[in-house]
């Protein structure tokens, strides 16, 4: 610890040397086009009208518009006009005629006029000899969902809804000999649908009517959301449709590392469809004398799953991770008390009143145990310490009716005001809870802290809500979830460190789903804060969380949402989070530097991928005052990608990328969306937009012949996101109102993004970056509204999927 302690004054002492060195930008003009660019494009860059023909057996259909202009076409493709036409433009297009067919037929036009639309503006033609309907039959949706979040469908220029399992007809007919292609232009929340078969949503048509099948069968909820597990529970799962097809599951026995497949174990659960009015959910029950098998991490994958036959969730599996919990002590602060053998949930002393009572009789137990804490509010006498394998949740019902966590509702709360004695120092945090462990001796047995909101001590000048501390080499993993921990927002001078999170020393840590603001009042606020943690082959996960530093008044502090101290290569995984969410809402909340992730010291590599990163609130004007991501030693190779890396507005200080020495060529910084000044800063040269292109200020130094690393890909755009007070919805994308199209469709502001396959990321991430924020599955596909030259693939930490929601 005391080397950290040194290795921070250096870094100071380095960073604002370095920071006082920036260039200022050149020419206030830069802002002025960003300002102008990012409002703007949409009504003043032309753009060109297409016709796209299907269906032409023969002959040459030639068709003309308004302005005289006219496109022949010899077979099926798609065509522009040559005179480029702005947004909000009239267009009519007329089939002039088919010259040298060798049979009789006919072309339509779908949407012969109407306005010109951003990005794109297709005309439809089909053609044939006769002209049938083209139907789709939904099978699968829940209305209490589809009423206010529909299943919209197109085909060429139309355009069905559905509210309800149906079937409906587009407008216009398909030629007998012409293509048609179905896709989805929004679909209801929590709802996965595909055309069965599989690829069927596009072909030709072959003379007859035809009534696609989509089947939007789907899981909307698994229970319990806590995915604790004691040894008599149960596991539900709800669908969208009434109807599962009893004996149609089966478990899958695939093998997980550091995890048990209950379905592989002796006597499996068991599997079980409820008659009407259940006839929507399947029920897993254990059965003895395994139950859900020993304690620690558990899965199960159901395969096959049908209702009325058809496949559920598209055929994917059905996949359910939880904890088993079979030694369990229960606090409960309004109906405990601190007897010995407390906490049993039998006789007069069937709860504990302390958490750390509770955690006490956990360990007298000597063996794998967890803490259940009831709601209310628990200030602790002595520090929480957990430094075996004794787990503690939060979020049960007072009285625990049932043993179902629901942190958002069950608020269990932890207050460190009274512990006086700690805080002066690196090596003296205060700290609500302190883990200390080397006892995770099996892959599937993991310690884990969840449910909480925590109040870090205010005092103290050095606090946290939870610690990690010297805690390597253990086979299996601390988790850190679905917890809040906040602090002081009040400002005052003074050294000190006020971070939500500190993990020292440590190794094989996932921190997940949590909210963790630092304290403001002291010289660095912290949401998390890593110093010597994590190893190639057992990394700290950092992943789906929000992630705020407060304020920081002192010339030599700063408030970032990461700080990463020191630390080992690919060490470190930071994935899906939002940085910086709560000075985004909050601009009042002004530092003197501002960072969403600082990286100091030795931090010789970074995995930073799919963030939402706000560059904070800095009062200082100075070039790299406020930046999105500081690394003071760019050495290593970095990986950077995907990330929305954005200011509110666009002020002079506002840095996305700052590097004090230039990265390893090997480094891939690709994909990321840059709304700041200075998107790239590498040593004392500035690296700006010129065109497509990032380049130096003189636009004559591209920066892919610095041998800087690969930054290809990367976009200075605004993300315009939704606006709101909610946290919760923070950087989420604007929704259309009414039906989508390119002028109020999310996809019209998605910039960046590249395909993840194509590169090479530790393995360790890979689980991490199959899904964003919310849970929902990454895509590869852009959207149908995407802007011209946009990958609009996987951009921040919100996936929109392809059709941008």
């Amino acid at each position: 610890m005391k080397y950290y302690s040194c290795g921070v004054l250096f870094f100071l002492l380095i960073l604002f040397a370095n920071i006082t060195c920036y260039k200022p930008p050149q020419a206030s003009t830069l802002l002025d086009l960003f300002s102008l660019k990012t409002d703007l494009d949409a009504f003043n860059t032309p753009i060109k009208v297409f016709v796209q023909v299907s269906g032409l057996g023969s002959g040459t259909l030639t068709v003309s518009n308004q302005l005289g202009e006219s496109l022949a076409f010899s077979s099926n493709g798609t065509q522009a006009f040559p005179t480029l036409t702005k947004m909000g433009n009239q267009y009519s297009v007329s089939i002039i005629g088919i010259s040298g067919a060798s049979s009789q037929q006919e072309c339509k036009l779908s949407n012969p006029e109407g306005p010109i639309v951003y990005p794109k503006t297709v005309i439809f033609i089909s053609c044939g000899k006769v002209f049938y309907d083209l139907s789709v039959k939904v099978i699968g949706l829940d209305p209490s969902i589809a009423g206010t979040s529909p299943l919209v469908l197109q085909n060429m220029s139309d355009k069905i809804t559905f509210t309800s399992d149906g079937t409906k007809t587009f407008a216009h007919k398909v030629g007998d000999s012409a293509g048609y292609s179905v896709s989805f232009v929004s679909t209801p929340t929590g709802h996965s649908c595909s055309f069965i078969p599989n690829g069927s949503g596009a072909g030709t048509m072959s003379g007859a009517p035809l009534t696609l099948l989509l089947d939007c069968i789907s899981i909307l909820e698994i229970f319990p959301k806590s995915k604790i597990l004691t040894p008599n529970g149960k596991v539900s799962i709800r669908l969208s449709f009434h109807g599962v097809d009893p004996g149609s599951c089966s478990f899958d026995p695939i093998t997980l590392p550091g995890k048990t497949n209950v379905g592989s174990l002796g006597n499996p659960p068991s599997i079980t469809y409820p008659s009407g009015p259940d006839d929507h959910t399947i029920v897993i029950l254990p059965n003895p004398p395994d139950l859900w098998g020993p304690p620690g991490n558990s899965f199960f994958e159901l395969v096959g799953c049908t209702a009325k036959s058809l496949p559920i969730q598209n055929g994917n599996p059905i996949h359910y991770d939880f904890i088993t919990s079979s030694n369990i002590r229960l606090v409960d602060e309004s109906n405990g008390i601190d007897d010995p053998g407390c906490g049993t949930g039998f006789g007069p002393n069937q709860f504990c009143r302390s958490i750390e009572k509770g955690i006490q009789e956990c360990d007298s137990s000597g063996s794998i145990c967890s803490v259940f804490v009831a709601e209310g509010s628990y200030t602790p006498s002595s520090q929480i310490f957990l430094s075996g394998n004794t787990s503690l949740f939060g979020g049960f019902a007072s009285g625990f009716p049932d043993l179902d966590s629901d942190p958002s509702i069950h608020r269990t709360r932890i207050v460190d005001d009274i512990l006086s004695s700690c805080g002066t120092s690196f090596v003296d945090f205060c700290n609500a809870i302190l883990i200390s462990t080397t006892s995770l001796n099996l892959p599937t047995t993991n310690l884990t802290v969840s449910g909480f909101q925590i109040q870090m001590n205010l005092n103290g000048d050095y606090s946290t809500g939870i610690q990690v501390l010297n805690s390597r080499t253990n086979l299996g993993q601390i988790i850190i979830s679905k917890n809040m921990v906040f602090g002081s927002e009040t400002n005052s001078n003074g050294f000190g460190i006020r971070t939500g999170l500190l993990i020292n020393q440590s190794d094989n840590v996932v921190v997940t789903e949590n909210w963790l603001r630092g304290g403001s009042g002291r010289s660095h606020s912290i949401g998390a804060m890593l110093e010597g943690a994590g190893s190639t082959t057992q990394p700290i996960i950092l992943s789906r969380n929000i992630l705020d530093g407060l304020v920081s008044i002192e010339p030599i502090g700063f408030s970032a949402g990461l700080w990463i101290e020191t630390g080992n290569f690919e060490a470190v995984i930071v994935s899906e989070n939002k940085i910086n969410p709560y000075q985004y809402l909050n601009p009042s909340l002004v530092s003197e530097n501002s960072y969403g992730i600082i990286f100091t010291d030795a931090a010789d590599s970074s995995n930073i991928i799919n963030n939402d990163i706000y560059i904070g609130n800095s009062q200082n004007t100075s070039l790299g005052k406020s930046t999105g991501i500081f690394l003071q030693a760019g050495f290593g190779i970095h990986k950077i990608l995907n990330n929305q890396i954005f200011s509110r507005e666009l002020s002079a200080n506002s840095a996305g990328i700052s590097v004090s020495s230039p990265p390893d060529p090997g480094s891939i910084i690709r994909g990321n969306n840059y709304f700041v000044s200075v998107p790239v800063v590498i040593g004392l040269d500035q690296y700006i937009f010129c065109g497509s292109t990032l380049n130096q200020e003189d636009c004559a130094h591209p920066i892919s012949g610095q041998f800087v690393g690969d930054y290809s890909n990367s976009y200075g755009e605004n993300p315009r996101f939704a606006d709101t007070f909610e946290i919760e919805k923070i950087w989420n994308f604007n929704l259309p109102f009414g039906i989508p199209s390119s002028t109020n469709s999310p996809c019209s502001s998605l910039y960046g993004g590249v395909d993840l396959n194509t590169i090479t990321l530790p393995i360790t991430s890979l689980p991490f970056i199959q899904t964003d924020f919310y849970g929902n599955p990454r895509t590869n596909i852009s959207g149908p509204f995407t802007p011209p030259g946009a990958g609009a693939i996987s951009i921040g930490a919100i996936e929109s999927d392809a059709n941008c929601f």
